[in-house]
């Protein structure tokens, strides 16, 4: 896993690409330019994790594979940061968020009551930015369709840390599984991915 600070414009993180003119019909339709700076810094620290170019491909649902690679792949981004995961397991996860108290406003969209009566006051925000994370890792690893983030993907009780292990299960899909994800809390954001 790996995370890359974006402190290049577009155009600078493009010239560092290997292979960049592979990227171009799909950098074409980002107009952003923090969208772009996000785009391609996933994609500079994917080749230097990888060791050089190999081409991301999507599926229907939105996933990145990697076509012909036994590895798989997870990305995320937010203000700032791109993160990148490769592993053998083929359910990977990976999901990155700058700190704010902006969590405070949206809790409800995604923490249930018993999620809610487990969090570390003293710590709130940090604290729900990992119940945040955990979800968007593991909507990521089931790789399903309507999933409400309150009923469908939960988080076990866990003591606020700055870094560790908890565990998170699905009952979205067919056969509902439990996982266990890693997190850390650094000062600008926060980081959960899979095993």
């Amino acid at each position: 896993m790996g995370v890359w600070k974006i402190e290049e414009s577009s155009d600078e993180l493009f010239a560092l690409l290997e292979c960049g003119e592979e990227y171009l019909p799909e950098l074409e339709n980002l107009r952003s330019e923090n969208r772009r700076q996000e785009w391609l810094a996933s994609r500079k620290l994917f080749q230097e994790m990888f060791g050089g170019f190999s081409r991301i491909s999507y599926r229907l649902s939105g996933a990145p594979y990697l076509p012909g690679q036994s590895l798989h792949i997870s990305i995320s981004h937010t203000k700032g940061y791109a993160a990148v995961l490769l592993q053998e397991h083929p359910v990977a996860g990976v999901d990155i968020e700058y700190r704010s108290n902006r969590v405070l406003k949206v809790r409800s969209r995604f923490m249930s009551p018993e999620e809610e009566a487990c969090l570390d006051k003293e710590h709130e925000a940090e604290h729900l930015l990992l119940h945040w994370c955990a979800k968007e890792t593991l909507f990521k690893m089931i790789g399903q369709e309507e999933v409400d983030f309150c009923r469908h993907l939960h988080v076990c009780p866990f003591q606020y840390a700055e870094s560790g292990s908890f565990t998170v299960n699905e009952t979205r899909s067919e056969h509902p599984q439990q996982y266990h994800l890693y997190f850390r809390v650094f000062p600008e954001f926060v980081l959960t991915w899979s095993q």
